[in-house]
């Protein structure tokens, strides 16, 4: 991300605010990283920021490599996402009409596509990754669209589920992303998405991945939401299981009074 380092302080990506505050310059292996937070609402995001064709490029050619040290899923790695996916399929089954269509942002090796068509559901996913989406097509035979969510022609099909686990801390603008996937929805659809929650830092580097541009709580992952046109359902376990994990419902327009936790910013310094 060398590139990047010409380009100046951009606005957050929630609140839009230019004030910021460093909050680290190691990532969790203590290389050079710079993370900082919006003083204004709490966002975090590394900085500089990796322009869109370096994130491209590291996602469709290195990242899977550099995190998970294989162009494939490992028998490991398989077997953690069927566990974990069997109860997310569980749990959100209960949300969306039986054989509904579902869509899974960042599918990786297809587990949960897997489950989800186990259970009746049409589902198609987004895996940037050539390894891991060739490898969830021919193991679960569902279609993995290999390029980023905004560059995907989806034509008129709509969803009743999008899912997403553990992807908008990798993108550079969230914001648009979630306001791309509120136009996926049906009306009434749900939107799941997972994040790890920077509010659990348990060292001073452990949370900060260079891979990880933007780092979320529940709180800002909720206001983005909420401003991008979703309603927030209310959790079913509690949030020391599930961190910043949450569902919402599309609704019909953006909530006005979205910047609802206003001391969270200060808070989380």
């Amino acid at each position: 991300f060398a590139e990047a380092m010409a380009f100046p302080i951009i606005p957050c990506n929630l609140c839009g605010s230019r004030d910021y505050a460093v909050i680290a310059t190691r990532d969790r292996w203590l290389n050079p990283l710079t993370n900082v937070i919006c003083t204004h609402c709490g966002l975090i995001r590394v900085d500089p920021m990796p322009t869109d064709a370096e994130l491209d490029r590291y996602y469709s050619d290195h990242y899977r490599l550099h995190y998970q040290s294989t162009p494939e899923p490992t028998p490991k790695s398989i077997a953690r996402g069927a566990r974990t996916a069997v109860s997310r399929v569980a749990r959100l089954s209960r949300l969306i009409p039986q054989g509904g269509r579902i869509l899974d942002i960042g599918a990786g090796g297809g587990e949960f596509l897997g489950e989800a068509k186990r259970h009746g559901f049409e589902v198609e996913g987004v895996e940037p990754s050539i390894g891991f989406a060739r490898y969830a097509e021919r193991t679960y035979g569902v279609k993995v669209h290999i390029a980023p969510l905004n560059k995907i022609d989806f034509g008129d099909r709509k969803f009743d589920l999008v899912h997403s686990f553990h992807v908008f801390e990798h993108l550079r603008d969230p914001f648009a992303s979630m306001r791309l996937v509120h136009s996926l929805l049906k009306p009434g659809g749900y939107f799941y998405v997972a994040v790890p929650d920077m509010a659990e830092r348990r060292t001073p580097t452990g949370m900060f991945h260079f891979a990880h541009v933007h780092g979320f709580t529940y709180e800002t992952l909720r206001m983005m939401a909420e401003k991008a046109g979703f309603e927030w359902v209310p959790r079913e376990t509690p949030r020391a299981v599930e961190g910043a994990a949450q569902v919402f419902r599309r609704a019909e327009s953006s909530r006005l009074d979205w910047f609802r936790f206003p001391e969270h910013a200060a808070a989380l310094q």
